[in-house]
């Protein structure tokens, strides 16, 4: 083939390639369709992560204050008492004889005092005011032993000293018990206490009054809301942690005591820092960066993150400023010198809705991957 021919064939090849060429190019400089959010600020909320065991608020060991056989018992195994109920009582018959006694000789010494003074008001010579004072002095003491013994028939029966719930009972009925033996324990139930450690660091701001949400695993799907009512005074020696107490609204008393609990204490709210969707994050090896629309033109820029917020946000510690629009959708097909189009305008702060995420087929599964 001569120079001519050869000339012929690349310029014919040429021609044939350009349409193509040119096609390419139009459809890559067509507008990407995108989804745009502004830069929002959040006071972001600092809390204390820890576990914890939950408490009683009173608990008490029920005992009698004498030694006798148990003549009675009210309740049964775990059941709920109010405060003021007669939970046992002990066979107190020579308590109640030693009070009857009591009775008669206190009565008895009003009696003489009162005819005595009865005789002086017709004699006042019949007797001198020695006697009288006596006889006064012996109506005191007969008072004093009454009420000695009256506080003793109280030693033969316990009564609840607050509302909760017993445990099981130690004696029956019949069987004799000796003086500060527990008979039972009764359990404060509503409230109770949250007990747990937070870190030397965080006591600068933990307070009293600050609340906390609390989950047990016996109920995965409720959270209960406390409280903080005491933070210990000085750092444990061998933990070297703080002691925190917290209280606990258990109305339906299902929360126990001992329960293993998950604590989450609410401190003070910080300063706004800048929030931005996790998803509009992407990553090129160590660096995170997001696209930022001017206009219908696209720019990538480097941003260096914060802590997640736990509700699909993300804080920007650098690299943008409020109010910016951030590609939030359709940003994996951007380049250097494309346009966008936008779709839509998401509120600041607001999730992205379903059917936005849609453009983009698994840009969201695929987003979350890279700004981990």
């Amino acid at each position: 083939m001569n120079r001519y021919s050869t000339y012929k064939t690349i310029v014919y090849t040429l021609l044939c390639l350009t349409p193509t060429f040119v096609m390419a190019n139009d459809v890559e400089l067509l507008p990407i369709p995108v989804t745009v959010e502004p830069v929002s600020t959040r006071s972001i909320v600092q809390k204390i992560e820890e576990v914890g065991k939950i408490t009683a608020l009173d608990n008490a060991n029920l005992t009698f204050s004498a030694g006798a056989k148990i003549e009675k018992i009210a309740f049964n195994d775990g059941d709920a008492v109010n405060k003021g109920d007669v939970i046992a009582e002990l066979d107190s018959t020579k308590a109640k004889a030693d009070l009857d006694k009591a009775r008669s000789t206190l009565n008895l010494a009003k009696t003489k005092l009162q005819r005595t003074r009865d005789l002086l008001a017709k004699q006042p010579d019949a007797l001198s005011p020695q006697d009288v004072d006596e006889l006064q002095e012996q109506v005191n003491l007969a008072a004093a032993d009454f009420r000695q013994q009256e506080a003793t028939l109280k030693d033969y029966t316990i009564v609840a000293p607050f509302d909760g719930r017993l445990t099981i009972f130690s004696h029956s009925i019949g069987s004799h018990i000796d003086a500060s033996t527990a008979l039972v324990s009764l359990y404060k139930l509503d409230p109770v206490n949250v007990t747990y450690a937070i870190s030397q660091e965080d006591l600068g701001t933990a307070q009293i009054g600050q609340t906390v949400a609390v989950s047990v695993s016996a109920f995965p799907n409720q959270s209960f809301t406390g409280e903080v009512n005491y933070i210990a005074p000085a750092v444990d020696e061998n933990s070297g942690r703080v002691e925190v107490h917290a209280t606990i609204d258990n109305q339906e008393q299902i929360l126990a005591p001992g329960m293993f609990a998950n604590v989450s204490q609410q401190l003070q709210r910080g300063k706004p820092q800048l929030v931005v969707p996790q998803n509009a994050i992407l990553a090129n090896n160590e660096q995170r960066y997001l696209w930022v629309v001017e206009g219908n033109k696209p720019q990538r820029r480097q941003v260096e993150l914060g802590a997640n917020t736990n509700d699909g946000y993300v804080i920007i510690k650098s690299g943008l400023k409020k109010g910016e629009q951030i590609v939030t959708t359709g940003q994996q097909k951007l380049n250097d010198g494309n346009t966008v189009n936008i779709l839509s305008s998401q509120p600041s702060g607001q999730p992205i809705s379903k059917e936005t995420r849609s453009i983009e087929t698994g840009s969201e599964q695929t987003n979350n991957k890279e700004a981990g």
